[in-house]
């Protein structure tokens, strides 16, 4: 039974040591045989300094030491040549395996394009502000008549329109349309002569209404007939938005010089001040009243004296 343990006990230990010296002899053919050839024999690369190499140039030196490489264009400085390694990783002088990937950022030939907002119908000031985000610049500022006063119309670049959403250079430079509002006392355009067709275009690109349109000559044809007769008159001071009212006929105007003349009595300025038509009749209805209006003395009827008695004193008589 003695010896019995003493044999247990020296198979265990035997055991034992050759279960350490297995794994002693893996241990050491995985990370110094194995490992060692599948990793290039423990050769390793060390990194090149890429700062401020051209690309071209980085990218050959990586591939001729067996290493890949991944390239990035970051935001353009304008401080650094075009193409030019501005960074990498890792650095210079670190060691790597063979294949091992190397990232680089370079330099942009220039800055990225940027694409234009959507700014038309927006006010001045939310234009200016979406611009200078967008790092656009504003060359020039043109106004145009509009009924929206400062109002984005259309945006030029080169002198050319040009719709949201196109990409431009980073930092170009762009003109924008805005809208003038209405304007007071303007030229009114001459309409005499013109089909209806015609002086509604004009009234509209000089930013006016068009007003009641009224016949002479017992004709009511607007197809053939011509205007012969408008109100304001022409180069009248008018304010833009407001009606011009016009009178279209198919006759000469000889035929009609005498409805002509009844126009101007009404509607012509009256000596040298400009007096609306409306402004005439008035002058005229004052004048009527003033020359109505005649001082008379006033009469004083008998109930109006007051003249009291005379009382005489006895004894005297009174012629």
């Amino acid at each position: 039974m003695k010896f019995l343990k003493i044999l247990i006990s020296w198979k265990f230990w035997l055991n034992l040591v050759l279960i350490g010296a297995i794994s002693y002899g893996l241990y050491f053919f995985i990370f110094n045989i194995w490992l060692s050839s599948y990793t290039n024999h423990g050769e390793a690369i060390e990194v090149p300094d890429l700062k401020n190499m051209n690309i071209k140039e980085a990218t050959a030196r990586l591939e001729s030491l067996g290493l890949t490489y991944e390239v990035d264009s970051v935001r353009f400085d304008p401080k650094v040549k075009p193409f030019a390694v501005m960074d990498f990783y890792p650095n210079a002088g670190f060691k790597v395996k063979e294949g091992r990937r190397i990232f680089i950022k370079s330099n942009p030939r220039t800055y990225a394009p940027v694409e234009l907002p959507n700014l038309l119908g927006k006010s001045k000031r939310l234009a200016f502000t979406q611009l200078k985000i967008s790092d656009l610049v504003i060359k020039d500022i043109i106004y145009e008549p509009d009924l929206a006063k400062d109002a984005v119309l259309r945006i030029l670049y080169n002198g050319k329109e040009i719709k949201p959403g196109t990409v431009l250079p980073r930092f170009a430079k762009i003109d924008l349309v805005l809208g003038r509002g209405l304007m007071h006392n303007v030229p009114m355009p001459n309409l005499i002569g013109l089909d209806l067709q015609t002086a509604r275009e004009i009234l509209k690109q000089n930013f006016f209404e068009l007003g009641q349109i009224q016949f002479l000559g017992g004709t009511n044809d607007t197809i053939s007939g011509r205007i012969v007769y408008q109100f304001p008159l022409t180069k009248d001071r008018y304010d833009q938005g407001l009606p011009v009212d016009i009178w279209i006929s198919t006759k000469s105007s000889s035929e009609i010089a005498s409805e002509i003349r009844a126009l101007d009595r009404e509607y012509k300025n009256f000596k040298d001040d400009t007096i609306s038509g409306s402004l005439f009749n008035d002058y005229l209805e004052q004048n009527k009243v003033e020359k109505s209006v005649v001082e008379q003395p006033k009469v004083v009827t008998p109930r109006e004296t007051h003249t009291p008695p005379v009382e005489q004193p006895e004894g005297i008589e009174i012629e």
